[in-house]
């Protein structure tokens, strides 16, 4: 009942979206509900069961139904309540992050009157460099109440208030992600974001971090990090900016938003557009009047993610936000099941290279790492995948400048080659010992030197040696470099090896995610129950990090289907050490394996062939556990009939 109120309730706010002005209840009804014919008392429960449980939604006369918004005048910013919420959490992505800690303060009549503080067990280990920044320590949360625990407490705090927030996106984005699991709800649009109207309205700060908006604008809080600590610092700063709109006569909430966002709605009425969409998987492309494609995404449920663009908020990139005001019609391409998706979404950005699209549209400019020279390896980059003279090829990379970065690092802090010299005397580097000088030709030092480059590239690689030949990996020798130049007041040089090492540790994590990727080998499957009588299960195969097939199978057929597939595999390579992707599959690898990683709960069967059978009996051991679950999915969890 919960998940039908909800579609109800989001199918009735785009219905009034579209429409912009108040409709007959009896049509509202029977369209939501596909009954031509339905009573005028049923339809009228249901509408107002939506308009008791939904503060979006209002009776505008006896007979239709409008948005709240359209109702109320725009009221005095001093007779609103406003909640100033922050959070910190153990990184920067809701899903894979959690949250720690939760902050907010309540304003009415343009004072504080309240505030609400807990921390939060976020049930996940808490980065070291979280822990320094934060203070939060896993003791600290350890007995702390989980999210879900707090979540009712905090939904009444903020009941009936406008939000606000510095840098609101990422705190919003972690509170809808648990409000959604928890219930499929999000909070409303039009929170206040003090980033930005700092930036309208305090423009001459050399930043507009909240330590430094909160220091120029007399705040009393001189601690941050912390989220009450920080939600009084944002109330402060926002108290003072609403004084200035108030000097410029922006006196109403309104004409605040406005303000603070001039292009907020201006695209809403493009909800027309997504009439057709379905509410399955699938990949969708925006174009232009001219059928160009500007931009394509994928999604779980199309419909419901196209709609949100208009309906969120004003929150998106700056390319989708061109994408959206050019945008003249949606296409889609359906999948069977959301990992079938991001296939689906990778391809179709090949195909189109749309113009609004971050990554995968220009694939050729990806880089690789190449070692090569027959006196001395030199490290280097090049768009060219092959191997061609190259003793070691890696990657491909999506930024150049951070494999520049790591390449400028390694030769700083280890004596490898750096120079493209033929044989012949040293050159500055290798006669003053700065480099181990490969080019003079003696067999032992270009031994020792390629020995030392290749222990670089894999330590890069995530590949550790078991013996390495220096005493220090790359961050101990960064760090103590970066010291002695401090203490030199060499502090550009120190900030450019900072830099540079924040580049290497970039480039590690990129070389371990595509490993990672390498290995997953797996099954995911979905329920479907559209068809109560014969239950279909959808399975996707993801093998060596890519989706090799999609099957749908009943009780009937899985063991045929499942058995007849199994027979087309063959075992999977390990992955090793180095390891170069054509630059076109670098994406759906990666995100395939970030779908995988924020989506723990999917029903997954993982390959193992860990047991000592051949790797025939290992496949074939895989697919009867495939069959098993999809059995389980289909049986176990059918929901009854009705």
């Amino acid at each position: 009942m919960l998940q039908l109120s909800l579609t109800l309730a989001n199918d009735l706010y785009e219905l009034l979206a579209i429409s912009g002005e108040p409709v007959d209840f009896l049509k509202a009804a029977r369209r939501l509900l596909a009954l031509k014919e339905a009573p005028a008392s049923l339809c009228r429960e249901v509408m107002n069961s939506l308009v008791v449980e939904d503060g979006r939604f209002c009776w505008h006369s006896p007979q239709s139904l409008g948005l709240r918004d359209w109702q109320e005048t725009d009221p005095d910013l001093k007779d609103v309540s406003f909640v100033v919420v922050d959070v910190e959490t153990t990184g920067g992505r809701p899903g894979p992050a959690k949250i720690t800690e939760i902050g907010a303060v309540r304003i009415e009549e343009l004072r504080v009157v309240s505030t609400f503080h807990s921390l939060v067990n976020p049930q996940r280990p808490i980065p070291a460099k979280v822990i320094e920044i934060t203070g939060i320590t896993p003791d600290m949360v350890r007995d702390a109440p989980r999210i879900e625990l707090l979540m009712p407490n905090l939904m009444e705090f903020m009941q009936n208030s406008v939000l606000v927030g510095h840098n609101a996106q990422f705190d919003l984005a972690f509170l809808n992600y648990e409000l959604s699991r928890l219930d499929g709800r999000r909070l409303d649009e039009g929170a206040f974001d003090t980033l930005k109207l700092s930036r309208l309205l305090a423009p001459g700060l050399p930043n507009h971090q909240l330590s430094t908006v909160a220091g120029a604008l007399g705040s009393r809080v001189d601690t941050f990090h912390r989220a009450l600590a920080d939600a009084s610092a944002t109330a402060d700063i926002f108290l003072v900016l609403v004084g200035r709109l108030q000097e410029r006569g922006i006196t109403r909430l309104n004409q605040a938003r406005s303000f603070a966002d001039p292009l907020h709605k201006r695209d809403r009425h493009k909800l027309v557009l997504t009439r057709h969409l379905p509410r399955t998987p699938g990949a969708y492309l925006f174009r232009d009047e001219n059928d160009e494609v500007l931009y394509v995404g994928k999604a779980d449920r199309l419909r419901d993610r196209v709609r949100s663009y208009f309906i969120s908020g004003p929150d998106h990139s700056r390319r989708v936000r061109q994408a959206l005001r050019r945008l003249h019609r949606v296409d889609y391409v359906e999948a069977t099941t959301p990992l079938e998706a991001i296939a689906t979404e990778q391809d179709l950005i090949l195909q189109h290279r749309p113009q609004c699209n971050t990554f995968g549209r220009n694939p050729e400019r990806y880089v690789y790492l190449k070692a090569e020279g027959n006196r001395g390896l030199r490290l280097y980059t090049s768009p060219n995948p092959s191997a061609r003279g190259a003793t070691v090829v890696m990657g491909p990379f999506r930024g150049k400048g951070r494999v520049t970065g790591a390449i400028d690092l390694l030769t700083r802090c280890y004596p490898i080659r750096r120079c493209a010299r033929n044989a012949g005397d040293p050159c500055l580097y290798g006669q003053t010992g700065r480099c181990l000088a490969p080019c003079v030709g003696q067999p032992d030092e270009i031994a020792r030197h390629d020995a030392l480059v290749y222990d670089l590239l894999r330590w890069l690689a995530g590949d550790l040696p078991q013996r390495f030949s220096q005493p220090d990996p790359p961050e101990a020798m960064a760090l103590a470099l970066t010291t002695k130049l401090a203490r030199q007041s060499r502090f550009e040089e120190a900030a450019e090896i900072k830099k540079a090492l924040d580049d290497t540790l970039a480039l590690r994590r990129s070389c371990r995610a595509v490993m990672d990727g390498l290995r997953i080998n797996t099954a995911a499957l979905w329920p479907d129950y559209t068809d109560t009588i014969m239950p279909q299960a959808h399975i996707s195969i993801v093998w060596e990090g890519s989706v090799v097939a999609t099957l749908t199978v009943t009780e009937s057929t899985a063991a045929l289907e499942i058995g007849r597939f199994i027979r087309t595999l063959e075992p999977p390579t390990q992955p090793r050490f180095p390891v170069a992707l054509p630059n076109t599959r670098l994406d759906s690898l990666l995100a395939i394996r970030r779908w995988l990683l924020e989506n723990q709960t999917i029903l997954r069967v993982p390959y193992s062939d860990s047991d000592p059978v051949s790797a025939r009996e290992s496949l074939d051991r895989w697919g009867e556990n495939i069959m098993a679950s999809a059995l389980r999915l289909l049986t176990i969890h059918r929901p009854p009939s009705k």
